[in-house]
């Protein structure tokens, strides 16, 4: 049953190096449209007011977020990012226990995907509340996927059950936090927070999302999100 005292948090791990990009920055302070990476994200998040709070996980030692046009945000809390995604997600949990419930939704964003559109997050947001349960944007793939070892081709997959795992993904504080606790302490990798909750055969409800919610990993992504940006502005302008 829907309980309509349940608040929903934002958690967004920010605290990688993107050492990939061999720039002179991590990626997310990257320039991209007259900003960055970081602060078109975060515009897209904080448009959604069902957000109680947004909790950004930075390096401890991060120079550039007092440069940030949301530096003082009262929206925005700073936790303490870790080593990996998923210790910056935990930390940002525990950052979030000050205020939130066991049972509120804590909601999960890449900070390296600004294309995130606004109806994805409530869709996402209303599915999970309305069924209950931990969910997930995703997108089926549509190319043909070989299986492959030392560069050759041993079978083709069946796409048909394949779908490619976005962000943002919800789920209940209390579940998240002791899936990323139970990762950690059987030392699994976790990837995203959904692979976490399957580890304990939790069921990740996936609602499709937009393709054009790209993660920027390489330089040619930010060529590619801005072109998908303009055309979402020109969309809403129709």
């Amino acid at each position: 049953m829907k309980n309509n005292t349940e608040k929903t948090w934002c958690v967004v791990p920010a605290a990688g190096l993107g050492s990939r990009m061999q720039q002179d920055r991590p990626k997310q302070y990257l320039a991209f449209r007259s900003s960055t990476i970081l602060d078109v994200t975060l515009s897209r998040l904080l448009a959604c007011q069902q957000f109680e709070k947004i909790v950004l996980c930075l390096r401890s030692d991060d120079p550039y977020w007092p440069s940030s046009q949301y530096f003082t945000d009262e929206r925005i809390i700073v936790a303490v990012g870790g080593d990996e995604r998923a210790d910056s997600v935990l930390n940002g949990i525990q950052a979030l226990k000050a205020y939130a419930g066991q049972t509120d939704w804590v909601l999960v964003h890449d900070a390296a995907r600004p294309c995130i559109r606004l109806d994805d997050i409530e869709r996402l947001i209303s599915s999970a509340k309305s069924q209950q349960q931990g969910a997930i944007l995703a997108a089926p793939i549509h190319d043909t996927i070989k299986y492959v070892s030392a560069n050759i081709a041993l079978k083709t997959l069946d796409r048909s059950s394949l779908w490619r795992a976005l962000t943002p993904q919800i789920f209940k504080l209390d579940d998240l936090e002791q899936a990323l606790l139970s990762a950690k302490l059987k030392g699994s990798v976790i990837t995203d927070e959904a692979s976490a909750i399957e580890q304990l055969n939790q069921v990740v409800l996936i609602v499709e999302g937009r393709a054009d919610n790209i993660k920027i990993t390489c330089l040619d992504d930010l060529a590619l999100a801005d072109f998908y940006i303009e055309k979402q502005e020109k969309e809403t302008c129709e």
